[in-house]
């Protein structure tokens, strides 16, 4: 019965390598997914993030100096460094509900990175700074400056993670622009 005694040793083998495949896909990490770096702002009744390498600087809202027969989104001119700053509303420029009047303090300017005139998003509050999986959106839902939409990847303050958890729309900068510079008004500052 040598035949018996082998065949039942690789069986035995064959089971132990099916369950040492099971219990270390049990224990094994989920697939890693790819993640951006992005603040996380409050614009109007909106949460948006804005892409981490799209940001230059974040400073307190000050008074403008309004630019006449600008468009309405562009809150006027400030300086900062000794550079002049075109200011735009965030939440006006997407035609975003504004928030709670309580809520609304003076806010802040995200000051963008980019080559040409500077740029800067007011927003009623920045909040953090989120790992997020971003996912590109469903076509047709009018809103052209929206990139995708994300939720938090890693667990942020518990003010945030309510917002960070529900999903929030990501920011595509460069549609989000290209009415108001086309205008001309932002690019003559």
């Amino acid at each position: 019965m040598p035949g018996e005694a082998a065949l039942g040793i690789a069986r035995i083998e064959e089971i132990l390598d099916a369950r040492t495949l099971s219990l270390a896909a049990r224990g094994a990490a989920p697939e890693a997914r790819a993640t951006q770096a992005l603040l996380l702002c409050r614009a109007g009744a909106e949460a948006v993030g804005l892409r981490l390498d799209e940001v230059a600087e974040v400073f307190p809202f000050r008074p403008c100096t309004p630019v006449p027969g600008a468009p309405a989104a562009l809150v006027g001119l400030t300086g900062r460094g000794g550079i002049l700053v075109s200011v735009v509303d965030l939440a006006a420029a997407l035609g975003a509900a504004q928030g709670q009047d309580s809520d609304r303090g003076p806010g802040h300017v995200v000051t963008l990175r980019r080559d040409g005139p500077r740029i800067g998003l007011k927003v009623d509050r920045v909040l953090s700074v989120v790992e997020a999986e971003v996912a590109a959106g469903p076509e047709g839902l009018g809103r052209r400056a929206v990139a995708g939409y994300a939720r938090a990847a890693s667990p942020g303050s518990r003010r945030t993670n309510d917002i960070a958890e529900a999903g929030f729309a990501v920011i595509d900068v460069p549609a989000l622009l290209a009415p108001l510079l086309a205008s001309g008004r932002a690019a003559s500052a």
